[in-house]
This record gives structure tokens, sequence and C-alpha cells, in this order.
């Protein structure tokens, strides 16, 4: 986009400048779901007897008294009327030619009334394209924006955008949560206290320059270019910590019942780095667009956190990649990877991992790895769909895919984790279609279907902690206890933005 210095700024919308506008700029966003949910392979009668009863699942059943034979024991369906943010309010715009705004309170169903989005932002410092800040809450700059997401059938599409290790994906994912599925345990076998998330706004600095190496580059309009268009860099500097209300983004603890129930000031911070260059355009509708991301971090031991004097810098690094073997929108591919390191000062059992007895720290830290790829067509069918605006059609695809490398260890005799435990691999399938599209307003229905399959967190979503600590695995063996849970999540609904 350009703004109104004539300069490419990257925003999500065109500010007019204020001299030219005699209104004040006010919008609003709401959605709404009906969802339906089927999880097979979880126990909801908090029985490990009732759950061994089944036909589905082969347990060591010495000294079983028998049990209920339901299927509703190995999983379940929900459904019911939900939405991630219901409403929210927007308003945007330009205080002067290089200096911009956003605010955008929403509502979030229990969570209450929060802070979405509130930012400053100032272009050109120094008459420098290299120069441009961000002050406040906003997105740090992720291989694809989280305020782009459209898939409203799951909290977050993206596996790497929300994943944190020890709780079980179901949990994070949203995808049964939200059609009211109720998982009789926590899903966490450990916690790590690494709670960034790219999903999330935080209250940052976030500094982004670029240079267009290219205008003609950038607007060739192509599939396929060699020709440099923008090289651009953001570095975002986060305190673990949030002025503005909500701490979802905070490291290390900061959150009471994060880690154990307990409470942890904590003053560390994170660093998050993008770097990228794209060819024939900008990646999003023409050309192609590569780049490189990192995050480190550091955070607050949590309690029981590995020890004496414990580790608590984290780090991340990946790479992500765009083309339009369709150009102008009409077939976008996205695919990203990343490999994550969480150390021992941010990882503290729970009471539901197999063994703990309350005095165990961690003697090692977690490693993995994830990977994803998004395809989004917007056919046409000879004029049956318009190519954008109202009667536009859009159908996504999206594959994750996430494996743990390294399961944190135990003191205290407990045993290794398996090497699956909370491994992720999904797939999602969307419809989008535009009953209206303008540059005002937009009433879009949508339906999503997608299926995931979470390794090893059947005894944690079943809430099996006594069968795991006081000897009863002769009820549960310990095959059963790390058993696959799978989903097949639904939704449709609409969305309406003016």
């Amino acid at each position: 986009m350009l703004s109104t210095t004539g300069k490419a700024n990257g925003l999500d919308m065109m500010f007019q400048d204020p001299k030219n506008q005699n209104y004040f700029p006010i919008g609003f966003h709401m959605s709404m779901a009906y969802y339906g949910s089927q999880v097979n392979g979880v126990a909801t009668s908090g029985s490990a007897e009732s759950y061994c009863a089944g036909s589905t699942h082969t347990c060591t059943t010495s000294g079983l008294s028998g049990g209920a034979t339901s299927a509703l024991d190995h999983g379940g369906w929900a459904n019911g009327a939900s939405a991630n943010t219901p409403w929210d309010i927007e308003s945007g715009g330009l205080l002067n030619p290089w200096i911009s705004f956003w605010v955008q309170p929403g509502y979030n169903g229990s969570l209450g009334l929060q802070i979405v989005k509130l930012w400053v932002r100032f272009d050109d410092l120094f008459n420098s394209t290299w120069a441009n800040l961000y002050v406040g809450k906003a997105s740090v700059d992720p291989p694809f924006s989280n305020q782009r997401n459209v898939y409203i059938g799951t909290n977050v599409p993206w596996t790497m955008y929300d994943y944190q290790p020890g709780t079980s994906e179901l949990m994070n994912n949203g995808g049964a949560t939200n059609a009211g599925f109720n998982f009789l345990g926590a899903g966490a076998l450990y916690y790590d206290g690494d709670m960034f998330a790219m999903a999330n706004d935080a209250t940052q600095f976030r500094y982004f320059g670029y240079h267009i190496n290219s205008g003609a580059a950038c607007s060739t309009q192509s599939s396929f270019s060699i020709d440099p268009c923008e090289t651009r860099v953001s570095i975002s500097f986060l305190p673990n910590s949030s002025l503005y209300a909500g701490n979802s983004f905070v490291s290390g603890s900061g959150v009471t019942g994060t880690a154990n129930g307990s409470s942890v000031v904590n003053n560390g911070f994170n660093y998050f780095v993008h770097l990228t260059q794209s060819f024939g355009g900008w990646g999003r509708t023409n050309g192609e667009r590569i780049g490189a991301f990192a995050l480190v971090g550091m955070g607050s031991a949590i309690p029981q956190g590995g020890g004496t004097n414990p580790n608590t810098v984290y780090n991340r690094e990946g790479i992500d990649f765009m083309m339009n073997p369709i150009p102008n929108g009409g077939l976008n591919i996205f695919a990203a990877w990343d490999i994550a390191q969480d150390p021992t000062g941010m990882i503290a059992a729970t009471p539901l991992l197999p063994g703990f007895t309350g005095s165990q720290v961690a003697t090692s830290g977690a490693e993995y790895m994830s990977w994803l790829i998004q395809a989004d067509w917007q056919p046409t069918f000879g004029g049956f769909f318009s190519q954008s605006g109202t009667n536009s059609n859009m159908i996504s695809f999206i594959y994750n895919q996430l494996n743990m490398m390294q399961q944190p260890t135990f003191s205290g005799g407990i045993a290794n984790l398996p090497g699956n435990f909370n491994n992720v691999l999904a797939f999602t399938l969307s419809d989008r279609y535009w009953l209206w599209g303008s540059d005002r307003a937009d009433i879009s229905l949508f339906a999503q279907y997608q299926y995931m399959i979470n390794y090893g967190v059947a005894g944690a979503l079943s809430g099996w902690a006594t069968a795991a600590n006081t000897g009863l695995n002769t009820q549960v063996s310990s095959r059963q206890f790390f058993g696959n849970v799978e989903a097949n999540n639904f939704s449709v609904g609409i969305d309406f933005a003016y």
C-alpha cells in the first residue's frame, strides 16, 4: 500500500490525508460460527476402568472390576455456537502524513473486554525508509500475518503459531473446545513457560525498515520473477509484561495458573526478527517472497523449573516462502518451517505426569520442529464467481505438522516421556464466499473442516492423575495412557466488517 508520503508502508488500509478527511474513522467487526467436534480416543467418564472395558482399546486388565462399555468412554460429540472474538470496534488513520494510529477494543467471551490492538506508528523518520517504528500493542512481523487469519473455525489455523510444549494442542487449537467439548484433564504433563505465540499481538517497540529495489519489478503482476522488488527487516522488542490488559504473551510465568497455580514476577524480554526479500511483487498476490525469522527470549524461571540456577533463555529459528502460480490472487502458496528450543528453567512437571510426587525438577529442556503449507485458491469457474469483492470465493487447504525432537527429562526417577508425546498432524479445508465485498464493508459466509491427530495425550486429556501416580498402571498400561486422540472439527458461520 502507499501512504500519503508516496512510499510503500505495508498498512492494511489506505488511510487518507487528514486535511482531506471530514469524518472520524471508525468501523466494527463481528463474527459468529456454529461448531461441531467429534473427538475419539479420550475418556469422558474419568474412569480408567471404563476406558479399558470398551472394545476399542486394549489395556492390561489384571484386577479390573469391569466398567461401563459405552462408546462415550472413548470420546464423543459436542456442538454449539461460539466465536473467537464475537465483536470489536476499529479505528485508525493518519494524524499527519508520517504518524498513523490504530485502536481496536474487542469482546472475547469469558475473557471480557480487551484491547486487541493499540498502536502509534512513525514512518520515514529522518526521511529514510529504513527508519520506521511501531509503539504499543501490535503484532510481530510473523511469516504470515495473524491479522489476516480468516479461518474462524479454530483459534488459529497454524500449529506453529499457538503450540505450547507439554500441553495438548487440542486444548490450544480451539476446534474442539469452541464446540463445547469438555476434556476431563488439563491436557498438560508439564508446563513450559515459553509462552511466546505468533498468534498474539503484544506490547512492544517494533522497528522496521525497507528498500524498494525497483518499482517496475514490484508491479509485474507475474506468477514468477527473479527481479528484486522489496527488501524488508523487522525487529520487535517485547518486554514480558503487558501495559494493555491480558497477559497471553507473557513468557516465564507471570500469570496465575500458568505454573502450578503460582504467580511469578517476570522482567524478561523477547526479541523477534524477520527479514524478507520479494521478487516481481510483494508475494501476497504476485511474484515470490523468501524470508528468515528468529526469536530469542528470557523469562523468570517457573516454580520447580530446572533446579538451582536454571537456564531461562529460549530461542527459535525459521524460514518462510510465498509464491503465486496463478497471479493476482488466483492461487497463493505459503510455507514456513521453524525449530524451537526451551531450557530447563522454563519447564516444570504437573501432577498428571506419571511418577510425579511434587519434588522433581527438569534436568533437560525441550526441542521441537514444525512446518506448514497453505494454498489459497480463488476460482472464477468461467465467470461464475467474481475475481474479487462481491460474489468472490476462496478455497483454502492447510497442512500442519509438529514433531518433538527432544522431550524434557525430570529428576526423581520419572520415566522418559515417549518421543512422540504431543506431536501434531492436522489438515484444514475451508471455503469462504463473499456475499458483499467493497472498500467499506464485507459480508462473507464460511465453512471449515479440520482433522487433527494429537499423539500421546489420551491420559493427560482424560485426567488420569490417579492412574498415573498410585501404581494403577495395571489398569491403564503406559501404551494407553500415551494413546493418541483424534478430532474432527466442523464450523459454519458469518463474518461482517463495516
